[in-house]
């Protein structure tokens, strides 16, 4: 059986409907329109402009991604799993018309694998990659005042320290940033180890 023929790779939000409450369906439409919106224009970071995040939570730890570094947002859609060296991959699922591997990001960030990830991003890259999480809590729009260096050398995953840039503070609470483009070169030098693995 061809494996792209179970990646449902032309799913939409309605596609979902059935497992969705209605409450969580017009939310889930409502964010779909406001976060094209916002791939669409988002502007360079920089002079004084605020700047688009995604705020989620990790294992229960509340982290932001850029939207700068993400192509798109996706809930309830189906993973199909894979059989992988890399235990950080949960398999492949279709996204524009084009299959893409999914990594959970939680095992990226030194957390235990999540048991249940309902949210997927697929980040701005050349080649096709996706990571899923657990929680999304709110779309914020960020000034630069609002953004702090940060030391993450003691980051709450078991590792995940040297994938964090800076840190939004909001509201009393501090958002770490994690870099999409530092997971993407540390997912890229395990993919390669691993087939030097194989060919040896």
């Amino acid at each position: 059986m061809d494996k792209t023929s179970t990646l449902n790779i032309g799913t939409s939000i309605g596609a979902v409907a059935d497992e969705l409450s209605e409450s969580s369906l017009q939310l889930l439409q409502e964010l779909r329109s406001n976060f094209d919106s916002a791939f669409s224009r988002e502007p360079p970071p920089g002079n004084g402009r605020p700047e688009n995040f995604l705020a989620l939570k990790v294992a229960g730890d509340a982290y932001a991604l850029r939207v700068s570094q993400i192509s798109g947002l996706y809930a309830g859609r189906t993973i199909t799993m894979l059989p992988s060296p890399l235990p950080e991959l949960i398999g492949i699922s279709g996204f524009r018309a084009q299959v893409t591997p999914v990594y959970d990001l939680a095992s990226l960030l030194g957390y235990p694998r999540a048991s249940a990830t309902r949210w997927i991003a697929v980040l701005r890259h050349d080649a096709p990659v996706a990571v899923a999480f657990e929680e999304f809590d709110a779309h914020l729009s960020v000034t630069p005042s609002q953004i702090t260096a940060s030391d993450f050398s003691s980051a709450r995953g078991r590792d995940g320290s040297s994938r964090l840039r800076n840190a939004i503070q909001a509201e009393g609470a501090i958002l770490p940033i994690i870099d999409l483009q530092s997971l993407i070169k540390d997912i890229q030098q395990r993919v390669d180890a691993t087939r030097t693995i194989k060919e040896r």
